[in-house]
């Protein structure tokens, strides 16, 4: 049976240990699986996520075309990894292929794949509908397409919060509502005009017309990485704000959701507040009220559907808030929602991977 190389070129603050419950099942069904990392990632000079790493069979590699070293593995194993089809990911894919590695890439949670060929053998998707989108775009680009869901979205699943410790942590008066204001990628957000000051005048609104709210920023993965030192397993995306965080630039001084928090703020709050981000198709998992103020005004990759989510205008926003209008959630529309574009809410997308992994391993397809 084929060996399996998992090789995480991205570190995200949001979700630090990602792949772990992936490694893990592959592990428990007899596997032999090995976890790359690059030379002074993160995840090695940070003595916390050190401790756990190091319980890993981890390997390092001076860098990404190094991960199909014969040191590593050989000829027909199978490298397994995210965002197959750009930068240092890209880099050790293309190797694999020329050193005959098997490319096998799991779901990013990004809408890429649908619009954007990868050089990998197999793929799996979010959605039924997402992997049709990616067939139609490149009926010849892969061997076979699978649909798990996304290991990105499993933790909701297992995400529980006490809501009164929870703000009172941020400083935040429990006995007031919760809005959480979820930005876009920063690095898309430097290419829509008018979005700064779009988010900027949300919170000036909450603050000033809707007294019963308390609002907070839950951050793009990408822009917690802003302060972050330049190392392997970093992505720096926010050149567009010198360098610094986004909610610098349109929110100085906004209480900002720490990093791995993100999924316990969904949890915690009475409404999501959204214009253009992915997070409103991760905001249904958890059967919470989405906002989207001025969405028609901005590109958006995400599926939009009236009976999950409401559209509003920015004037329009204090009456909706003030009037809970918004706090109606139909749990037919969100299961239906949840199976057309994250295919379960069950938290076992790590599962299903490793089902089609293993088969890939036995050579069963």
């Amino acid at each position: 049976m084929k060996s399996v190389v998992i090789f995480s070129d991205m570190f995200l603050p949001t979700f630090p240990y990602l792949e772990m419950p992936l490694y893990d099942e592959l592990v428990r069904r007899g596997l032999n699986v090995t976890y790359v990392l690059q030379d002074g990632d993160i995840r090695l000079t940070d003595p916390t996520l050190r401790k756990k790493f190091e319980s890993l069979n981890l390997k390092t590699v001076a860098g990404p075309k190094y991960v199909a070293s014969s040191k590593i593995s050989k000829e027909g194993d199978i490298l397994l990894m995210r965002f197959a089809y750009k930068g240092a990911g890209g880099e050790a894919a293309t190797a694999a292929r020329k050193f005959k590695r098997i490319v096998f890439m799991y779901d990013p949670s990004g809408i890429d794949i649908r619009v954007r060929a990868c050089p990998a053998h197999y793929l799996t998707a979010k959605s039924k509908k997402m992997l049709l989108a990616t067939l139609k775009k490149f009926p010849k680009q892969y061997r076979r397409m699978f649909t798990t869901g996304t290991i990105h979205y499993d933790p909701a699943a297992t995400t529980e919060v006490d809501r009164d410790s929870f703000m009172e942590s941020y400083d935040i008066d429990p006995a007031k509502k919760l809005a959480v204001l979820t930005p876009a990628n920063p690095g898309e957000m430097g290419h829509q005009k008018g979005i700064n000051d779009e988010y900027t005048e949300i919170i000036d609104t909450v603050r000033s017309q809707c007294p019963d709210y308390e609002i907070v920023v839950k951050a793009h993965p990408l822009d917690y990485t802003a302060s972050m030192i330049a190392q392997p397993g970093i992505v720096h995306k926010n050149e567009h704000y010198g360098g610094k965080h986004s909610w610098e630039k349109f929110a100085p001084g906004i209480k900002v959701i720490r990093a791995d928090e993100g999924y316990k703020a969904i949890a915690a709050c009475n409404v999501v507040i959204n214009v253009r981000s992915s997070i409103a198709m991760e905001t249904c998992l958890f059967r919470k009220p989405l906002v989207n103020v001025n969405r028609w005004k901005y590109t958006t990759n995400w599926p939009y559907d009236e009976d999950v989510m409401l559209d509003s205008t920015l004037s329009e926003l204090p009456l909706v808030l003030n009037t809970d209008c918004y706090n109606i959630i139909d749990e037919a529309a969100c299961q239906k929602y949840i199976k057309d574009n994250c295919c379960s809410d069950d938290g076992k997308a790590y599962k299903r991977t490793a089902d089609m992994v293993l088969k890939v391993a036995k050579g069963e397809l």
